[in-house]
């Protein structure tokens, strides 16, 4: 029933066209150009011992994994989900690997738009990253205070992305340990980010 499921469900998730991405901007006014953000995260997988795991493991995190990198928009709608990255990786590499984001590219987005991510991504359009501490004690004392005001309003927004995430885990399938064939669970999780947004909409027409 899984995978009837993502088959039904997974198309839910679209990535917006170029004019429905410019209707967001200056949903957070304090980041007018501002409209989404992305972030990964990973689940844990149990692997037999007679299996290779390397690859699956995650030196960082300690255990053996999958990885997944969401992205949302400024109403907290998500866009795009691409799963099943391996445990070694983090999330700079695996953003490399989905879909590139830009102007005319796979997932279409307009020029001086921008979408938050943290510090291990590339701070590269349309990404923008928070400033390093090393590079804030190196300047002068105003240019300090904003950029750590800049840092503040970041994370204050990006945050949005993580409790998006949570969502996700609610879904006891990839909220706990996860037994099942290991190359089902990236169709596992895009079904759950499907049901999570299928939810999210639910509860919005009963409210609106």
């Amino acid at each position: 029933m899984w995978m009837i499921l993502w088959e039904i469900l997974e198309p839910q998730i679209t990535w917006p066209s170029v004019i429905q991405w410019n209707q967001m901007r200056g949903n957070w006014p304090e980041m007018p150009n501002v409209i989404g953000a992305i972030d990964g995260t990973s689940h844990e997988i149990w692997i037999p011992s007679t299996e290779p795991q390397e690859e699956f493991y995650s030196g960082h995190r300690k255990f053996h994994c999958i990885h997944t990198q969401i992205v949302i928009d400024n109403q907290k709608n998500i866009c795009y989900v691409h799963s099943g990255f391996l445990g070694h990786n983090n999330n700079a590499f695996c953003y490399q690997q989905i879909r590139q984001i830009g102007p005319g590219l796979e997932n279409d987005f307009p020029a001086h738009c921008f979408i938050l991510a943290d510090s291990i991504y590339p701070n590269a359009p349309p990404l923008v990253t928070p400033f390093k501490s090393t590079d804030i004690v190196r300047r002068p004392r105003l240019e300090q205070k904003r950029k750590r005001k800049f840092n503040l309003l970041h994370r204050k927004r990006r945050v949005y992305v993580e409790h998006v995430i949570k969502e996700l885990k609610t879904f006891r399938v990839i909220g706990a340990l996860y037994r099942q064939p290991r190359w089902e669970m990236s169709s596992i999780v895009e079904l759950c980010a499907a049901l999570a947004k299928r939810r999210a909409d639910l509860i919005k027409d009963v409210y609106s």
